[in-house]
């Protein structure tokens, strides 16, 4: 599904940017090479970065802890 119209760049698009250390709505514009234009896909690009964010958290916490 595309999340930024004007553009044209997808979920999936996001998700690779954030897997490659992206963590703004900003970040992923320059991860693209473009600028927003209407701004109608900032908060939905906020929303799948505090996700990403939040799953990133839960993972670590998932992981065993090293012996000591």
């Amino acid at each position: 599904m595309y999340v930024c119209i004007c553009n044209a760049f997808t979920e999936r698009q996001v998700r690779t940017a954030l897997d490659q250390g992206v963590r703004s709505p900003a970040g992923v514009f320059r991860a693209r090479k473009c600028a927003p234009q209407c701004g109608k896909c900032v908060p939905t690009l906020r929303q799948m970065v505090d996700r990403h964010q939040a799953q990133s958290v839960d993972a670590e916490l998932a992981l065993p802890l090293a012996a000591e």
